[in-house]
């Protein structure tokens, strides 16, 4: 697929991906060659993810937005983190899949993922992708643009909170939930105040639902992951990024180094998932939890 076809994902690159998905889990290995720990089916800090970017601002730009403000109030903000890479698409990969796989902005084509070693969990963590206006361009969307297995795709904010208060599609207990905006909504091309407002209307959607505040049978709540893809090309590619949520310290600030990589590693460790790529250099971000 291209980025001329949407953000679906089509027929042969579902088969691709889900066969793919099948053959890691049936060599029961990680990138390396190493065998998943033990544990699959529970979650270390997190039940769900809902994981979130804006585009192209240093954290000294948007770290006094009412939104983000907010986020560092209620959540915990990591001081230290940084994008790996510029343009935006090596980024969002090094997200989802601990590489960058060159330095395009698209590469569209499937490689090892979070989603994809989601699919092949026992029980799975299934991908849903959401485009809350517009829709997601295909170097910000990572899933789609490393073909991976989307459970379902949705339009527009009202879907999100409807699946998230208990509608006929709503969420499951265990799954990544990747939400995105247009290029005029999260910052690329459009204002900053904009794209707060639209950021701010997700936590006030998320913090609203059932689905978001209650927690599985192990006690584990979901969680929000915000960040941006890289900066301005003008700092040192420092960039805001936080995790939100009741099961996440009030108010904690870390100041361990971390950057997009290390995100990875954390959602591959708290689903016990093989880590991926250069996912496997660096630490989880393990000490903001509750």
């Amino acid at each position: 697929m291209n980025a001329r076809n949407g953000p679906g994902i089509g027929r042969r690159s579902l088969l691709r991906s889900a066969l793919a998905a099948a053959a890691i889990a049936a060599a029961g290995l990680d990138s390396a060659g190493s065998a998943p720990a033990a544990g699959a089916g529970t979650s270390r800090w997190w039940s769900s993810l809902v994981w979130a970017v804006f585009e192209n601002h240093g954290f000294g730009q948007v770290a006094l937005l009412p939104s983000h403000r907010r986020l560092a109030r209620e959540g915990a903000l990591l001081a230290r983190y940084v994008a790996v890479s510029h343009p935006s698409g090596p980024n969002y990969r090094a997200m989802a899949s601990g590489e960058t796989w060159g330095d395009a902005e698209v590469v569209d084509t499937f490689h090892p993922n979070v989603a994809s070693a989601g699919a092949a969990a026992t029980p799975p963590v299934p991908a849903y992708l959401y485009h809350l206006i517009g829709t997601i361009d295909q170097k910000h969307d990572p899933l789609v643009d490393l073909h991976a297995p989307i459970a379902r795709t949705r339009r527009g904010l009202g879907a999100l909170r409807a699946d998230l208060n208990g509608s006929p599609t709503s969420l499951p207990d265990r799954c990544l939930v990747y939400v995105g905006w247009d290029d005029y909504n999260e910052m690329h091309s459009g204002s900053a105040s904009r794209a707060d407002a639209n950021l701010t209307a997700l936590l006030d959607t998320l913090a609203g639902s059932t689905w978001f505040t209650t927690p599985d049978r192990n006690g584990r709540y979901p969680a929000l992951f915000f960040t941006y893809d890289e900066d301005d090309y003008r700092g040192d590619n420092r960039v805001f990024a936080a995790f939100w949520g009741r099961g996440v310290r009030r108010g904690a600030v870390s100041t361990q180094p971390h950057s997009h990589y290390g995100f990875c590693r954390t959602m591959s460790d708290n689903w016990d998932r093989p880590v991926l790529g250069h996912a496997a250099r660096e630490a989880p971000i393990a000490e903001v939890w509750l």
